[in-house]
């Protein structure tokens, strides 16, 4: 398979994945065959990038939330440390 025809069944993946009416896709899939193959890899790219986005949108959030519930656990446990360290203090004092 030469790369043009897998550039154009990954592009044809990518402009089916889109989120769009059939008029919008329609009127993006009659562009094509105007289009230098150029102007063609970066809308392949430009598309490829958008589909990764939105596919990892998920994942996104929850590794956002894991690390946040990471950094509540250690100020907690900071604060405790800090708090048995300073009881510890007192009582020596």
């Amino acid at each position: 398979m030469s790369s043009a025809e897998e550039r154009g069944k990954r592009l044809g993946f990518l402009i089916a994945s889109l989120e769009m009416s059939s008029e919008q896709r329609e009127a993006l899939l009659s562009l094509l065959p105007e289009m230098t193959e150029a102007q063609l890899e970066e809308l392949t790219d430009v598309l490829e990038a958008s589909y990764l986005q939105a596919a990892t949108a998920d994942v996104d959030k929850k590794f956002a939330q894991e690390i946040k519930n990471v950094e509540e656990k250690y100020e907690q446990t900071v604060h405790d440390i800090n708090t048995n360290t300073n009881k510890e203090l007192d009582s020596i004092a």
